[in-house]
């Protein structure tokens, strides 16, 4: 499975981050691969030095206020974590890392596979939410259809919809869809139907024509279903 990349934008300094993990977190930098408690997966964890104009990459992604624009600016490390999730309960298992994290060390939570880039307190109010699977998944609109980005490490193809077919243009159901093969074990197959909360029926189908290039970082080697709206 392709692993999830994770970054963290940390108030510490490359000197002071290494004993400040340890203490809060038991993270042990100087190991190639850590077990976090709480977790049991494994962490490849990577400190590296501040990255220039950090906060305006977030704000490209979701509006930043002045105050966490300033604190996304001002981080003086970068924390990466790589792992991966082999079970839904493994990425579940992530969460309260990331929320310890970003509760006491880190100013936001930058999500590589899809592109996605929270404030702290935005992401934690996304995963206390219903579906905290938001907070890992992008969208690419195309011309007539929305399509999901960010799958591909939980094991899944990327969802797409036509944008006529659905109320507002697509995500609540993109994602409610993706919450149910995920958390639900919704049968994804080509041909099979699924009903959202309004009753709507859907019936997934293989979808070839993609926005990305195979070769692109976006492409999702585990394909792509069409959200095709059907008659309840």
């Amino acid at each position: 499975m392709k692993p999830f990349t994770i970054a963290f934008p940390l108030y510490s300094s490359l000197d002071e981050a290494p004993r400040i993990l340890m203490e809060k977190m038991h993270l042990d930098l100087s190991k190639k691969q850590v077990i976090i408690p709480g977790s049991p997966m494994f962490y490849s964890p990577i400190l590296q030095g501040p990255a220039a104009a950090l906060e305006a990459l977030f704000a490209e992604h979701a509006p930043l206020s002045e105050e966490e624009s300033k604190a996304i600016s001002a981080h003086r490390s970068l924390l990466f974590l790589q792992f991966v999730a082999k079970s839904p309960e493994e990425f579940l298992s992530f969460l309260p890392v990331a929320k310890k994290l970003l509760e006491n060390l880190a100013s936001g939570i930058y999500v590589e596979n899809s592109g996605c880039a929270w404030s702290a307190k935005v992401f934690l109010e996304l995963v206390s939410g219903d579906v905290p699977l938001e907070a890992f998944v992008n969208f690419i609109e195309t011309s007539d259809s929305l399509f999901t980005l960010g799958l591909e490490p939980f094991g899944l193809p990327d969802f797409c919809v036509a944008k006529e077919n659905v109320v507002g243009g697509g995500r609540e159901v993109l994602i409610s869809a993706a919450d149910s093969v995920l958390l639900d074990a919704q049968d994804f197959s080509s041909g099979s139907k699924w009903k959202d909360d309004d009753g709507n029926v859907f019936e997934f189908r293989n979808e070839a024509t993609v926005p990305f290039a195979k070769k692109s970082p976006e492409w999702n080697a585990q394909g792509y279903r069409r959200l095709i709206l059907r008659k309840s």
